[in-house]
């Protein structure tokens, strides 16, 4: 019932977010839009730092044909055939098209040699044909005619001050055009492959930055600044906030300016993205927890919108900085595309498995998609919405379930800066993402009305978005069920134990029952409508996998356990949560059992349960030899986080010693979380598939 769980209705504080007029929002948010001084300082200081770190000697390379990592190729060349490769990638190349370009931004304006390698032309094909002339245009006064050489040859040439226009080096190639008589394109020009390299001589002055590096990254402090401000952040928390990337750009831009020239578009995008961000979270999102009664004081609740401002705009916005790693994309807006257009019952392979992929997901962005959004538009923004919206999900669930606010604030950064959700969105898995999100709120929902369920419209949603996970993403259609196969016995028997005697217990007995009702009512509306569709691939899968085994069916050789534990331990443990936050849901699982508030509460067997189907899922792969399972740790994400949080909130409690471990383990985390985004980000470098 309502009355059992703590509400925070004894909080009459005033509250800066809900707004009582627009009068008075506006008023608010030109107040926030004010300079103030330490704005200053971090604008022009790293301003000048870039100017001042722009007189070192520059040197840039990356190597033609490698489309990921460090020394990848994009977004350098433009006007390009796909990358090709022999001999285990140890040699690379791409064909141009007749007219290419190559792009290095950040180098400033000063003299540069350029070094390239051509691996093969026309002349070497056709031997009748003249000798192929590559012309390089560097800017309006500057053209090179190069005769190349029959064989491959690197050819290195000198670029004065004035070709790079604005501190940007652009050289325009363009050869005839051919087409060779084994190769189906119609368009070629010459083949570059290896070390492509820019390298500064000695100016006998100052150099001058590129200008559109120093004004774009610098007015994306300014917008930042502005964002953190909009949230009710105080000019010197948020000057200190913004001061480690005041430092950390000028540094970048010593050292990967070309990456950073590539993004000053980008920069203000995000900017401009974060200052509507935060505008939108501190306008809708106090109301909605007000009325939910979980209205935190303000110093708490300005730190959850930024965190759910800051997933937002990390996983939306990141994907769209040039030549970001794309994941799947290409394959969502071809699966939703058919779907849209009627085929609803697609079938995928999962590691050489055929299984039913459910696309509820993209029939929720039908109604968008008439009123004339763009697809790729919607997929992407609605990861970021999901991803947003679980932030939020988390803290109202755990700060409704126990009554502590930090706690919940606790397991929504948990999740908000741990890599796991930024690995479902930089592989682009819409579906996984959005049932995730569907099933955070089915939780929330189970928890919060716990056990008062008979009201129609409660019981209403609980049934609706039961369907939305079960036809979101089979994984977790699976292990949900296999949840609720579990919970419903344990919650009978509790009913039936001591502590559920009396009127309480019957209440929860009549809860358990509209429950596994709501349950029982979108299992059979999945399978009469879409899974009895696949109900003879199914039983054919499940009958060779029972004949052969798995790595039979699939085609697959073995996987040894070692590499099992390895990439467990690393990909897993390490690479999606840091590690730690695991290590604490253990005594933070205890802190919340021994919980007085939650004795009678449905949270601590859930989270139990969840523990429990995930670890039977990991050790699935140690009997099979195989890697197929369901994504059982992103399965277990909010039970880490609710539990990690637990647990966090006691280490914080022993002292300073406690507080500094507590700090690191979280910096740890936080790390690795950004080093990850910055390979996915600006290196098209994919981290391990989520699990």
């Amino acid at each position: 019932m309502a009355g059992r769980f703590p509400s925070f209705q004894g909080r009459s504080h005033s509250h800066p977010y809900v707004i009582s007029s627009s009068y008075s929002w506006w008023n608010r948010t030109l107040a926030a839009l004010v300079p103030a001084w330490p704005q200053g300082i971090l604008v022009l200081g790293c301003a000048a730092l870039m100017a001042l770190l722009a007189q070192a000697p520059f040197t840039c390379s990356f190597i033609v044909g490698k489309e990921r990592g460090s020394q990848s190729d994009l977004p350098f060349v433009q006007n390009v055939h796909q990358a090709e490769s022999r001999a285990w990638w140890s040699e690379r190349w791409r064909w141009s098209w007749p007219e290419w370009t190559i792009t290095v931004p950040g180098v400033g304006q000063r003299r540069t040699i350029v070094t390239m390698e051509v691996v093969s032309h026309r002349a070497q094909w056709v031997p009748e044909a003249p000798p192929t002339v590559l012309t390089i245009r560097a800017g309006p006064r500057t053209t090179l005619p190069l005769t190349l050489r029959r064989e491959r040859a690197r050819y290195h040439f000198y670029l004065p001050a004035h070709a790079l226009t604005g501190g940007t080096l652009r050289l325009d190639l363009a050869t005839p055009a051919w087409q060779h008589p084994d190769d189906r394109r119609e368009h070629l020009g010459v083949a570059v492959g290896g070390e492509f390299r820019v390298e500064s001589t000695r100016s006998g002055g100052l150099v001058l930055p590129d200008p559109g590096i120093v004004a774009a990254w610098s007015l994306s402090l300014v917008l930042l600044w502005w964002a953190l401000r909009l949230l009710s952040f105080a000019p010197m928390p948020s000057f200190w906030m913004l001061l480690p990337l005041s430092i950390a750009l000028p540094v970048l831009a010593r050292f990967e300016a070309p990456r950073l020239g590539f993004g000053n578009g980008w920069a203000i995008q995000i900017g401009l993205m974060s200052v509507g961000t935060a505008a939108a979270c501190a306008w809708g999102i106090p109301p909605v927890l007000r009325r939910l009664r979980v209205l935190p004081r303000d110093a708490t609740l300005r730190w959850l919108l930024l965190l759910v401002a800051i997933s937002f705009i990390t996983k939306y916005g990141g994907r769209l900085y040039p030549e970001a790693m794309p994941g799947d994309l290409q394959l969502h807006v071809n699966r939703s595309t058919g779907t849209l257009l009627g085929n609803l019952y697609l079938e995928a392979q999962h590691r050489g498995l055929p299984f039913p992929f459910p696309n509820g997901p993209y029939l929720l962005l039908f109604p968008f998609i008439v009123l004339g959004f763009d697809l790729r538009f919607l997929l992407q923004v609605s990861l970021g919405v999901y991803e947003a919206a679980t932030v939020v999900l988390l803290y109202v669930l755990l700060a409704r379930a126990t009554g502590h606010e930090r706690w919940g604030v606790l397991a929504a950064a948990l999740y908000a800066l741990t890599s796991g959700g930024f690995m479902n969105t930089w592989f682009m898995f819409h579906t996984q993402v959005a049932a995730q999100a569907f099933s955070m709120l089915l939780l929330t929902v189970i928890i919060v009305a716990w056990p008062d369920y008979a009201r129609w419209p409660t019981w209403g949603v609980l049934a609706v978005l039961f369907a939305l996970v079960f036809l979101g993403h089979i994984g977790l259609f699976l292990n949900t069920a296999l949840v609720g196969l579990l919970i419903i016995p344990l919650l009978w028997w509790r009913t039936r134990s001591g502590s559920g005697a009396g009127h309480e217990g019957c209440e929860e007995r009549r809860g358990v029952w509209q429950l596994t009702g709501a349950g029982l009512a979108a299992a059979l509306f999945a399978f009469l409508f879409y899974y009895s569709a696949f109900l003879g691939l199914v039983i054919e899968q499940v009958a060779g996998v029972a004949a052969h085994g798995l790595n039979e069916a699939t085609g697959k050789p073995p996987i040894p356990r070692e590499t099992t534990l390895r990439v467990l331990w690393e990909g897993g443990l390490i690479t999606h949560f840091g590690l730690f936050p695991i290590l604490l849901a253990l005594p933070g699982s205890l802190r919340i059992g021994s919980n007085r508030r939650l004795r009678s509460s449905i949270l601590p067997p859930l989270l139990w349960l969840t523990f429990l189907v995930s670890f039977s899922q990991a050790g699935l792969p140690l009997l099979t030899l195989n890697s197929i399972t369901t994504r059982w740790l992103m399965f277990s994400s909010w039970a880490i986080a609710v539990t990690g949080a637990a647990g966090y909130a006691l280490l914080w409690r022993k002292g300073r010693a406690g507080r500094m471990v507590a700090l690191t383990t979280a910096g740890y985390a936080a790390w690795l979380t950004i080093g990850l985004n910055l390979e996915a980000l600006a290196l098209r470098q994919p981290p391990i598939e989520p699990f």
